[in-house]
C-alpha cells in the first residue's frame, strides 16, 4: 500500500510540473497465495495506464483502448523478456528478505516502482524502489549507482550493485526512454490534453447518519493526478477526519474527486460555524483554484450528474443492504427454530 501511495506521489509530482513526463511501472509479486497471479503490473504514462502485465497469462496487455486494434507495439516479446528477467529479480530479493526476517510460511509481497522522467530540456532521469509487504526496503540512486537502504537489514553486495548498474545503462533506460517517446509521438493528443476541474463545495445530509456533511468535489477533469485540500479556516483538515479521496473515473473520459468532513454536533448548533475552502491543484490550472463554502457558482450538468449519480448509488445500496440484513435475521431465525427443535424431547 505505501509503495503504491509512493506511486500516486511521484506521479502527481511529474504531471503537475510543466513540460515534464515520466513512464512508470509498479509490479507486485506475490508468494503464499494461489488465487493471484505470482507477478502482476501495469504501466502508466502522465498518470494514464497503457499496459498491463500478469504472469498467469504471461504477456503484456495494451490499455490504449482509444486506438484502433488496442495500439499494441510490437516489440512485446522483446519487452516480456524483461519483464520475466524483472520477475526473476524480484524473486531474488524475495527469498531473501523472507530469510533476513525469518519468514517462511503465509502471504507475502515484494513490489517495485521502475520508471524514466523526461523534461521538456530533454533531461533525462531513471528512478526505481523496492518494498517487501508494503514497508519501503530500498531506493536507487541512478546517478551514482548506489542504493539507500530504507531497512538496515536490507544490505545487497557490491557484485549486485555492478551488475545491476550494467542493466539499468545497456537496457532498462534505453528501453524506457524509447517507450516514453514512442507513447508521448503517438498518443501526444490523449496523453497531453489538459482538461481543468470544476470544483464546488456544498452542505449536505448524510443518508446513513442523518448528521451534515461538508463536501469538496471535483469533476470534469484530466489527467486524472489531481490534488485536492479541504481547509478550515485556512488550514488544512487532515487527512484522518475525511472520507473519500479516490480517484474516480467519469463516463466521458473524464475524472472526479471527492473528500467529505462529516460535522460535529457542537459545530452544527452554533450560529457562526467555521469557513471552508477547497483549493485544488491541477496541470488544467495556470495556478491553484480556491473555492469556499457558499459560492453558489452557476450549477452545470455535469456537476448536476455527479451529484444525482451520488444519489443514485445511496437508493440502490440502502435497498440492497436492507434485503441482505433481512435474509440474515431470517437465516438466523431459522437455525434457532432448528436448534430449538432439535433439542427437545
Amino acid at each position: 500500500m505505501r509503495l503504491a501511495c509512493a506511486l500516486g506521489l511521484l506521479c502527481l509530482r511529474g504531471a503537475l510540473s510543466a513540460g515534464r513526463h515520466y513512464l512508470w511501472y509498479l509490479g507486485t509479486l506475490v508468494v503464499g497465495s494461489p488465487e493471484l497471479p505470482e507477478l502482476s503490473g501495469v504501466g502508466v504514462v502522465d498518470g494514464v495506464q497503457v499496459e498491463y502485465y500478469n504472469s498467469a497469462a504471461g504477456e503484456l496487455v495494451s490499455r490504449r483502448d482509444w486506438r484502433p486494434g488496442g495500439g499494441a507495439f510490437d516489440d512485446a516479446e522483446d519487452r516480456e523478456a524483461i519483464v520475466r528477467d524483472f520477475q526473476r529479480d524480484m524473486r531474488r530479493k524475495l527469498a531473501y528478505v523472507m530469510g533476513r526476517f525469518n519468514h517462511s510460511a503465509g502471504v507475502h509481497t515484494y513490489q517495485r516502482i521502475s520508471g524514466c522522467e523526461l523534461d521538456e530540456g530533454g533531461a533525462a532521469r531513471f528512478r526505481t524502489a523496492d518494498a517487501y509487504d508494503g514497508q519501503g526496503l530500498l531506493t536507487y540512486d541512478m546517478e551514482r549507482f548506489s542504493y539507500s537502504p530504507l531497512d538496515p537489514g536490507a544490505i545487497y553486495d557490491k557484485l549486485f550493485l555492478e551488475g545491476y548498474k550494467i542493466a539499468v545503462i545497456n537496457v532498462y533506460q534505453p528501453m524506457c526512454l524509447k517507450l516514453l517517446k514512442r507513447y508521448l509521438e503517438q498518443d501526444g493528443h490523449v496523453l497531453m490534453r489538459r482538461v481543468k476541474p470544476r470544483v464546488r463545495v456544498f452542505q449536505k445530509t448524510s443518508a446513513f447518519s442523518g448528521g451534515t456533511e461538508v463536501t469538496c468535489l471535483a469533476t470534469g477533469f484530466y489527467p486524472r493526478a489531481l490534488e485536492l485540500t479541504l481547509l478550515r479556516d485556512g488550514r488544512p483538515v487532515p487527512e484522518q477526519e475525511l472520507t473519500g479521496g479516490e480517484v474516480l473515473p467519469n463516463g466521458d473520459g473524464t475524472y472526479q474527486l471527492r473528500k467529505t468532513l462529516a460535522l460535529s454536533e457542537e459545530e452544527e448548533e452554533r450560529r457562526e460555524r467555521h469557513r471552508y475552502t477547497c483549493r485544488v491543484q491541477h496541470s488544467g490550472l495556470d495556478n491553484g483554484l480556491e473555492v469556499d463554502w457558499g459560492e453558489d457558482l452557476e450549477p452545470d450538468a455535469g456537476f448536476i450528474a455527479v451529484v444525482v449519480m451520488g444519489v443514485l448509488a445511496v437508493a440502490l445500496v440502502l435497498p440492497v443492504a436492507a434485503c441482505v440484513l433481512r435474509r440474515k435475521k431470517g437465516r438466523g431465525k431459522e437455525q434457532s427454530e432448528t436448534s430449538s427443535n432439535s433439542s427437545g424431547p
